[in-house]
């Protein structure tokens, strides 16, 4: 009973409310959410010239129904531009890519854990530009309660980020993460995550099989709507070691990539 009390007046000396609910996300049924991406890739491998990217994209989530504490997302890739330009000078414009307007689907629970995805009905082969291993935008919170006041918590879940690749890869994930800005009546405003994850992505045709292992060192800041409780901004950088190996090859190549991003939302409500 004694460290209750204790527990109870640091969190009223710190000016913590102890009655403070858990945050979860709060998106709703109809609601969408429309984000634009912009990007930087390096992107290195095995004595190849260096890739530089620009990237431009605009997603679009859509809370098709929820059943209490269970979401079911559409996200589609609404547009996509990039510019490349390699360390020997050559240079290129992409824009126009086949998962454009095509709706992958996440069942998940208001804490951001997974619990089923539909990959893209596309059936093509496919990586988007910016990588197979890119950044959820709804990050797994703390599975007990998200509030002001916590301490850290870590989260380690398994997940096929069906946004990035056709077929989906597999990512196993670790977050460690805090809510370090709240509002005065510990609406939490800001969470700050750092992430180390390992990522599988194989690719098979009729021909070969290409399977890619990737190391994942990331962190983010997510800036919250206070009203909503969604991300209204996230910026979020990343280093990627990895491996890439064809079922014939006697070794893997090896490379690398870094990519800063900053995703914020233009656009929010019901439909």
């Amino acid at each position: 009973m004694r460290v209750v009390v204790v527990i109870e007046l640091l969190f009223v000396a710190c000016g913590w409310s102890i009655a403070q609910e858990c945050f979860q996300w709060g998106v709703q049924p109809g609601m969408h959410l429309r984000y634009e991406v912009e990007a930087y890739d390096t992107v290195t491998f095995d004595g190849q010239p260096t890739l530089f990217r620009h990237r431009n994209e605009r997603w679009l989530v859509v809370c098709d129904s929820s059943r209490g504490d269970t979401l079911h997302l559409s996200q589609r890739l609404e547009l996509f531009e990039a510019r490349e330009v390699t360390s020997d000078g050559d240079s290129s414009m992409r824009t126009g890519l086949p998962a454009i307007g095509h709706a992958v689907h996440i069942v998940m629970t208001r804490r951001g854990q997974r619990l089923s995805v539909e990959p893209l009905p596309t059936r093509q082969l496919s990586i988007l530009p910016g990588g197979a291993f890119g950044p959820v935008l709804l990050l797994p919170l703390d599975s007990f309660c998200t509030k002001c006041g916590r301490l850290q918590w870590i989260s380690e879940q398994q997940d096929t980020t069906v946004e990035y690749a056709f077929p989906p890869p597999t990512i196993e994930r670790m977050f460690i993460a805090t809510v370090d800005s709240c509002t005065a009546d510990g609406t939490p405003l800001r969470i700050t995550y750092a992430e180390t994850s390992r990522g599988v992505h194989i690719l098979r045709t009729e021909r070969f099989a290409l399977q890619t292992v990737a190391l994942i060192l990331a962190n983010g800041v997510v800036m919250l709507d206070p009203a909503d409780h969604v991300p209204r901004s996230i910026a979020y950088s990343q280093h990627i070691r990895f491996s890439a190996k064809h079922d014939d090859d006697h070794s893997p190549r090896y490379g690398q990539q870094r990519t800063a991003l900053h995703i914020r939302l233009v656009q929010s409500g019901n439909h």
